[in-house]
């Protein structure tokens, strides 16, 4: 009898501590906004869009062509879920990828690219909302979209930066959209303004970014490459703090080994400085 009892202790003490963290560990899955956004890029509808309708939604989008409601209203309907789904996430503070950089360069980043179409169905369904008359709406989702820009890239590499970058601009345009085609209230425009103050001091975290890409193993460098990298890698967190250095590290990357690939310097320095222009522009108009 004590020795059933003994090994019923020893079965309570080792099921009650893991239960307890199989709760925790399911709680904290629970709160991490990454795993709503995968929902909803299960639940977009973009199969019928054609060669030609998805350059037109580029135009539209990069703010070079009207917004025609009749023409995009059942796309929008359709993946209305999705972007409901990814507004709901943005809710939540943590979000976490999970992308397993240990894989080096082979690590799956394929939410970076169904994240560019869900941010932009979000902007159209914000245009339709606010050429429908709801104001309040168009405002909220284009907020929403701009928080979930910036997750798109929370610990990701200088690729999931330069979309987030992307994305962030598109909803930006839409905000510069709803100025000056709608007449938006001061409360509304205190909604625009007050998500804009949540995104990082630069916008985007790029010093995060550049010291991730970095870290990313790459596999059968010899010493003299392994050298170059780290040198190369310090140097480019100095550039993007002070563009004056830009010189110096183009001529450490010309003279590097061929063996490594880095990201052009000159590019990311423009797109760092065209989001500081546009997020400047943006809040100047909301004032």
């Amino acid at each position: 009898m004590k020795t059933l009892r003994l090994i019923s202790l020893t079965i309570l003490c080792a099921v009650g501590p893991s239960g307890s963290l199989f709760a925790q560990q399911n709680s904290q899955l629970g709160e991490n906004a990454a795993l709503r956004y995968w929902s909803a890029f299960a639940e977009m509808q973009d199969s019928a869009i054609s060669d030609q309708q998805a350059k037109e939604l580029n135009a539209i989008l990069d703010g070079t062509a009207p917004y025609e409601d009749l023409k995009y209203k059942d796309l929008v309907a359709a993946n209305r879920s999705a972007v409901e789904t990814m507004a709901r996430g943005t809710t939540i503070p943590n979000c976490d990828w999970g992308v397993d950089y240990a894989l080096g360069p082979d690590a799956p980043v394929e939410y970076v690219r169904k994240a560019l179409t869900l941010g932009r169905l979000n902007v159209l369904y914000a245009f339709h909302l606010l050429k429908n008359g709801d104001k309040d709406g168009g405002v909220h989702a284009l907020a929403v979209g701009m928080h979930f820009s910036h997750d798109v890239a929370n610990g990701g590499t200088l690729f999931a930066t330069l979309v987030a970058k992307n994305l962030l601009v598109t909803h930006l345009r839409g905000m510069e959209f709803a100025l000056h085609v709608e007449q938006l209230s001061a409360s509304q425009k205190s909604v625009l303004l007050r998500a804009l103050s949540q995104l990082h001091p630069d916008g985007l975290g790029w010093q995060s970014a550049v010291k991730r890409e970095f870290e990313v193993p790459i596999s059968g460098l010899d010493a003299k490459a392994s050298a170059a990298l780290a040198q190369i890698a310090s140097a480019y967190e100095s550039t993007l703090n002070d563009p004056s250095e830009l010189p110096r590290l183009q001529r450490m990357i010309a003279s590097a080994p061929q063996t490594l690939t880095i990201p052009n310097p000159q590019r990311v320095l423009a797109e760092k400085q065209d989001l500081a222009d546009r997020l400047s522009q943006v809040r100047s108009l909301l004032r």
